[in-house]
């Protein structure tokens, strides 16, 4: 499994999946979010307010999953997961949206996802716990599906704080 880090717009990355930093009642936000549904269109919207009036009614919970349509992103499609608030939840619960993510990728025999720095913005995850826990997820999964995970990293600090500190173990 190839793993890559970037510097970058996630909404301009082409890969099978995006991970989306969503909030649990599934509308366009701020940050990631935002910008996801910005370039997407409308009827990115559209399919995650039906998904969540239909399996979620009191909204999707922290560390959980669903996937959706791209519409006009490059990538296929957009996995939605909600990170926890770090002053409020268990830091545990990012692992989880890393993970549901992942094994959702490998449900739908995806090869490539990408991944933003999931709660480190308005949830206000420090960068340095981000990264150690994509570090124990990464050294941890293993998968005969997906051939490349990537990092995107918006800000060059976050950047360099990924680039820096992610182990590159060959899986």
């Amino acid at each position: 499994m190839k793993i890559t880090i970037l510097k970058g717009d996630i909404t301009k990355v082409k890969a099978d999946a995006i991970v989306n930093a969503a909030n649990s009642q599934l509308v366009a936000g701020g940050g990631v979010d935002g910008a996801i549904h910005r370039v997407a269109g409308p009827e990115l919207q559209k399919e995650c307010l039906k998904i969540k009036n239909e399996r979620y009614p009191k909204g999707l919970p922290v560390g959980e999953a669903i996937i959706t349509k791209a519409y006009d992103l490059p990538s296929k499609f957009v996995i939605h997961t909600v990170g926890p608030r770090f002053y409020s939840q268990e830091l545990s619960l990012l692992k989880n949206c890393y993970i549901n993510s992942l094994k959702l990728a490998e449900k739908n025999n995806f090869n490539s996802i990408a991944f933003p720095s999931i709660s480190t913005g308005a949830y206000g995850v420090p960068i340095t716990k981000s990264v150690e826990v994509v570090n124990d997820v990464l050294s941890n999964y293993k998968s005969n599906v997906i051939k490349e995970i990537i990092l995107v990293l918006f800000n060059e600090e976050d950047y360099k704080v990924y680039f820096d500190n992610i182990k590159l173990v060959p899986l």
